[in-house]
């Protein structure tokens, strides 16, 4: 007879009295969570998942033909409704229906884009979307919806943001990842060419306009000026403009017996290589080969050119600037407005928590610590992390305390002792302090956390189970595999690890 087990994690507090809530989520990465904390989000192997922490009811998306995708900034609200992509295309997801809808875009878009983050009135939707420009131009452009009064979300209209950046070269992506709880600041990064991140704040005037500032301050000598980057990158002539219709098809069909021919003799089916290799060249006219021919000489002079003027600048730059840049898409924002929160990378490696106070102008705090920075709280707490200990610096403080130790300053002497029998990972937090998540482990063997400081717990904390109760029986990866009376349920699952009513039960 199948045994069943019951480990000793316990999800929730150790009363109903309690006006806390405390959950360990065996199995997945929860990364990102609603400000109420009811909703954590993953994004593990491709697909996306949704936990709705009130119920544990899991929902999934993606793992087939349909590419789905979460913003990368607070990009789900309290209600419920997330925002991200379906196969490159920007939506937005009712979670209570599963529906999904994409977010209107203009003709044309046919590029990668993405909504980033959205205000918990859904009033505004953050992101970004892709061009058809190619190296040396802009690729992501930044833009925000607006919820018309029936619900529904007009054309998006396009944010500033700057030509060029303080090497005189276009921006590679502007991304916008955060906005703020009225939608009057949005969190964004300028991405230069070469892939190095600058930190880059929107404000929004009484007008309505948007104005942007980034930060690039100590990266070079004031005023200096940049030797040209070449933005016209040459393309290389093609074979088949200078052929026939009659001799591309012939070309192909030699083509496909010589690969036929190759293969055929690495695995053993014919003891001879192909001694005919099919040269495009070949099948052209002698008229047209030396036009080809003549295109190709000029297109490699213009390459070895365009070669020598990228590496010129290249060269120029890495001798003159100070590679003190920004992760990619490391951003957080307080729901105020007031502090922008990221790590600088330095000598393009990871380098310390930052944290910009957004006043009039963009204000750093770099606390040279080799830590990963995380989200901020309203207050300018900041929590930072080395991936296996959650820190937390206290407002206006230059010393960091554990998680823990914050708690115990908050008088939160529970949460904090039920933390203390668990690694703390890395966390994240609502704009008042008062959810806070987080998770710690490796890929297949991930297990996460959240605290809820002011939330009486709703579920059943006794290990008495109630046989005629109905209850839906998880795998750890999320799915509902039974359903049903608990009794039936249990005494029907194969030998396996489960979640069963916030429990972690073995089956033997």
């Amino acid at each position: 007879m199948k045994k069943l087990l019951l480990l000793v994690v316990t999800l929730l507090s150790t009363s109903l009295m309690s006006a806390q809530t405390m959950k360990e989520l065996p199995g997945l990465r929860f990364h990102a969570m609603s400000e109420n904390g009811k909703w954590m989000l993953t994004v593990e192997q491709g697909w996306i998942g949704i936990l709705n922490t009130e119920t544990d009811d899991f929902q999934q998306y993606g793992g087939g033909d349909i590419g789905y995708d979460l913003g990368m900034g607070n990009m789900v609200t309290n209600d419920g409704f997330l925002v991200g992509c379906i196969d490159g295309k920007p939506a937005i997801l009712n979670i209570e229906k599963q529906e999904w809808q994409e977010l209107p875009v203009r003709k044309g878009d046919t590029f990668y884009s993405a909504a980033n983050a959205i205000t918990n009135s859904r009033k505004y939707i953050a992101g970004y979307i892709g061009t058809d420009k190619g190296f040396g131009n802009t690729k992501i452009k930044p833009v925000i919806w607006t919820m018309n009064s029936d619900g529904t979300y007009g054309e998006y209209e396009d944010l500033p943001y700057p030509e060029k950046d303080f090497t005189g070269v276009a921006p590679n992506y502007i991304l916008p990842n955060c906005i703020s709880e009225d939608g009057t600041v949005i969190a964004a990064q300028l991405m230069r060419q070469d892939n190095e991140c600058l930190p880059m704040v929107y404000r929004k005037a009484e007008d309505g306009t948007w104005t942007y500032e980034v930060y690039d301050k100590g990266l070079c000598e004031e005023g200096l000026e940049f030797p040209e980057f070449p933005t016209e990158e040459p393309v290389e002539p093609s074979y088949y403009d200078y052929m026939t219709p009659e001799q591309i098809d012939a070309y192909r069909q030699d083509s496909t017996e010589y690969e036929d021919s190759c293969w055929a003799y690495n695995i053993g089916e014919s003891t001879e290589w192909p001694v005919y290799y099919p040269d495009p060249k070949n099948y052209m006219t002698e008229e047209n080969l030396n036009l080809y021919n003549e295109t190709w000489e000029e297109y490699v002079a213009i390459s070895d050119e365009y070669s020598k003027q990228l590496m010129n600048f290249r060269n120029f730059y890495y001798e003159h600037v100070t590679p003190n840049f920004y992760a990619q898409n490391g951003v957080w924002l307080s729901t105020n407005g007031k502090y922008y929160a990221t790590t600088c990378e330095k000598n393009y490696a990871v380098g310390d928590a930052a944290l910009f106070t957004i006043d009039e102008t963009l204000k750093p705090h770099d606390y040279q610590d080799g830590l990963y920075g995380y989200c901020v709280t309203d207050d300018g707490d900041f929590f930072v992390s080395n991936l296996s200990t959650a820190y937390v610096y206290p407002a206006n403080s230059t010393e960091k305390v554990t998680l823990i130790d914050w708690l115990k300053s908050k008088g939160e002497t529970e949460a904090a002792e039920w933390l203390s029998d668990r690694e703390t990972g890395t966390a994240i937090c609502s704009g008042d302090g008062r959810v806070i998540s987080g998770f710690y482990g490796a890929p297949g063997n991930y297990t996460s956390w959240i605290i809820k400081l002011d939330e009486t717990p709703t579920g059943i904390t006794d290990i008495e189970q109630d046989g005629n109760s109905h209850v839906k029986a998880y795998d750890l990866q999320g799915r509902i595999v039974a359903e049903g009376e608990y009794n039936e349920v249990r005494n029907n699952l194969k030998r396996g690890i489960y979640i069963i009513n916030g429990r972690k039960i073995v089956v033997k």
